[in-house]
């Protein structure tokens, strides 16, 4: 009787001792399990069109270097030159004719999106909120803006591009929607979209944990698709008669306020280029006159010479 009590004895603690076992591996599993979905989940997934690459590759963290989108200084990708960007993006846009509230509106909506922990997590593009869009196209509808060239997205009219077709953003695009598209954005009318905050504006921890725990359907999304010959021919000719709509516009303007002295001023440049240019064209013919002579005499010389 001994031994098969010993047996059960035995039996009874090695499975108590395989219950603790399982005890202790489940919740490390789950902890490990949890750790790499929440590392996966707080990448810096490049964003692509005009947003300069990011400051780091792993994670978001503190940036002390910010000089602008500063409410997520304390998370986030970007560094000192995506700030920058959109000081830049605000500088442009007050030189060239935007209302005042316009450049942070820009800036709160467009140039800072990327410095959301939010949306650097997931791929390009960036889901932007349909009121935000109309937000920035109402606060910036009378600016100017051009294409970029690299990017080939809309951006406010550049100094440092040298753009030389600029024209007013509603003579471009006729509504927000339209507009985000044009900026390189996809269009959510609601979920999981960005909307951006006012500069100097923390972002609460109730926002950072809605923001993550709501889910985007893919129905909602309209990622820009690759641009086809046919429609980048239609915006070149949708831009350029934005730009002679706006040309006719500082026309109609000047006519109105100094009359045939407008027709002057613009008639100006072209008589002073047309002067340039047959003064330059009598010259070479000149020149040209003068060397066939030469020539001439000089072979009419060597015949002579021959002659002789």
């Amino acid at each position: 009787m001994g031994s098969p009590c010993r047996g059960t004895v035995v039996l009874v603690i090695g499975s108590m001792l395989a219950v603790m076992a399982l005890a202790v591996m489940v919740p490390s599993a789950s902890a490990a399990a949890a750790s790499s979905s929440s590392s996966s989940s707080s990448r810096c997934l490049a964003r692509g069109g005009r947003f300069l690459p990011y400051a780091r590759d792993d994670k978001p963290a503190f940036a002390a270097d910010l000089t602008y989108c500063t409410n997520y200084q304390s998370e986030t990708c970007c560094g000192r030159a995506n700030s920058d960007q959109a000081r830049l993006d605000m500088r442009n846009l007050a030189l060239n004719g935007a209302p005042e509230n316009c450049p942070e509106t820009w800036a709160m909506h467009f140039a800072c999106s990327g410095c959301d922990p939010a949306v650097s997590a997931k791929p390009a593009p960036t889901v932007m909120c349909r009121r935000a869009c109309d937000a920035v196209y109402d606060a910036c509808g009378s600016a100017y803006v051009g294409i970029d060239p690299q990017a080939d997205v809309l951006a406010p009219c550049s100094l440092e591009r040298r753009d030389l077709l600029c024209s007013r953003l509603s003579e471009f695009v006729s509504d927000g929607a339209e507009l985000c598209r044009e900026a390189g954005f996809a269009v959510a009318e609601a979920g999981n979209c960005f909307e951006g905050q006012p500069e100097g504006v923390k972002r609460s921890k109730s926002a950072k944990s809605s923001s993550s725990s709501k889910s985007s359907s893919s129905s909602s999304k309209k990622s820009p698709s690759k641009k086809s010959k046919g429609d980048q021919k239609r915006r070149q000719r949708q831009w350029f008669e934005a730009y002679l709509a706006d040309l006719k516009r500082r026309y109609r303007h000047l006519r109105k306020r100094y009359g045939v002295v407008a027709d002057l001023i613009l008639v100006a440049p072209f008589l002073s280029l047309t002067l340039t240019l047959g003064k330059t064209f009598s010259r070479r013919l000149a020149r040209a006159r003068r060397i066939a002579h030469v020539r001439e005499a000089a072979a009419v010389a060597a015949e002579q010479r021959r002659r002789l």
